[in-house]
């Protein structure tokens, strides 16, 4: 089986969604209220992990630009 190869556009709308869905995770986490220590830690530990999630995001966008921009001559 042949992996076709995917056009910077696709990876480009692919990595968008991806930043709106974490978006939204960081939303509902602003929302929910914190009133215990383990509570704390959960959301730290995922606030941590949704940051993770933003930064390879925004590596990939690099990533595309470098891809889509034209090569000086």
């Amino acid at each position: 089986m042949e992996i076709q190869p995917t056009s910077w556009l696709e990876d480009f709308e692919e990595t968008c969604q991806d930043i709106q869905e974490d978006v939204l995770l960081l939303q509902a986490l602003a929302a929910y209220p914190q009133k215990s220590g383990e509570t704390n830690r959960v959301f730290s530990s995922v606030l941590r992990r949704v940051s993770e999630y933003l930064s390879q995001h925004a590596w990939e966008l690099r990533r595309l630009e470098k891809r889509f921009r034209p090569d000086p001559q």
